[in-house]
């Protein structure tokens, strides 16, 4: 009786979700090579010639403002000097330009590209309401959190048999029924950690505070906040450019990964990536009228638990060992949906076998009785 009422949960839940799975296996799987597919179908838009020096901050900045008549919010960097760098604008728009001669390459909003599309897809479903709401975002975390259930009793019905052990393996020769059943029952049962931990990492997107208690609690620490600065207003003239090579010289070992513009009473603030980091969540903030760096923070020398909140995003992706485990991790992504499509295929399958022998057991029945 347990058996089949979980046998039948699984099921269900295979079939919720079977549309969702699919869709975020493949956007998913389409994210791991996302940027890379992206520079090389549209390399007049993102790759650059590198040459000996870049142009002054300032000076982009003018040329993106100048051109748009909007103000510049961040700017994001690449770590290849080859490609570009991605101005946003205050009204969302972006421009690609060569930092090197201050060329405009693409002006374009973020879902227009290939990545931003894709990331679109994989995070809300593309799907946005007159108020530019996201109202699948949350469903997509709710499909994730459904996926974990669905792998936890997946997991219990291969615990709970004898002989648990020797049922992991794979009879090539078998009949594909039972080929495939044991290949579904196998690969689940290796994938599961790493697919459980994508899906909670994933779901940290939407709800932060919900996992962010959970890694605390599990941990047994605060995950550190960042405090952000402010500075007294000025009448003083911007000095971008001093104030930009003064925290990129405050933490020399770091690689500069994006730059938010002051607004208001805030500081510049640079995103800086420490050798000791998998991400970017390294900060410098400086006073963008006078250069003077008013604070650092180096995120490689925070507490455990910071440390793996922080890694949620780049282990999601799949982005710490290379770019061989990249392929390795674009077959994991893959299989959420493999697994609904090929346990539904499997309920089909066994319900056709055993339908024959249900209406032949039941003309029997009849026969009798007319007997």
């Amino acid at each position: 009786m347990f058996k089949q009422w979980f046998r039948r949960i699984h099921l269900v839940l295979a079939i919720l979700m079977v549309f969702f799975l699919i869709n975020l296996s493949i956007s998913g799987a389409l994210l791991v090579f996302g940027k890379e597919i992206q520079n090389n179908i549209q390399p007049e838009y993102w790759q650059v010639k590198p040459q000996a020096n870049f142009l002054p901050l300032s000076q982009l900045i003018s040329i993106a403002e100048a051109s748009t008549g909007h103000s510049v919010n961040r700017v994001q960097l690449a770590p290849e000097k080859d490609k570009a760098w991605q101005f946003q604008l205050n009204d969302g728009q972006q421009l690609s330009i060569n930092p090197f001669n201050g060329d405009i390459l693409h002006h374009y909003l973020e879902e227009d590209s290939f990545y931003g599309f894709v990331m679109a897809w994989h995070r809300w479903l593309l799907l946005r309401d007159e108020a530019n709401e996201k109202p699948l975002k949350i469903v997509v975390s709710i499909i994730s959190l459904l996926l974990i259930i669905e792998m936890l009793i997946g997991l219990t019905l291969w615990l709970k048999p004898k002989n648990r052990l020797k049922r992991l393996k794979i009879n090539l020769k078998a009949k594909p029924r039972v080929k495939y059943y044991q290949l579904h029952t196998v690969v689940g049962v290796f994938a599961f950690i790493p697919l459980l931990l994508i899906a909670v990492s994933g779901i940290a997107f939407n709800w932060q505070s919900q996992i962010k208690w959970g890694v605390e609690a599990l941990i047994t620490q605060s995950v550190e906040q960042i405090q952000h600065p402010s500075i007294a207003e000025s009448e003083q003239k911007l000095q971008l450019d001093l104030a930009f090579s003064r925290g990129i010289e405050s933490m020399a070992q770091g690689e500069l990964f994006r730059v938010y513009l002051p607004v208001d009473d805030q500081a510049l603030k640079l995103r800086v990536k420490m050798p000791g980091e998998f991400f970017a969540y390294s900060w410098v903030w400086i006073n963008p009228y006078s250069g003077e760096v008013i604070k650092t923070y180096d995120a490689s020398t925070a507490n455990l638990a910071t440390r793996i909140w922080n890694f949620k995003y780049t282990f999601h992706i799949g982005n710490f060992l290379g770019t061989g485990f990249k392929f390795f991790w674009l077959l994991v992504a893959l299989l959420p949906g493999a697994f609904s499509v090929t346990g539904l295929w499997l309920f089909f399958k066994r319900t056709r076998r055993y339908k024959p022998v249900q209406v032949q057991a039941t003309t029997k029945a009849r026969t009798k009785s007319r007997i």
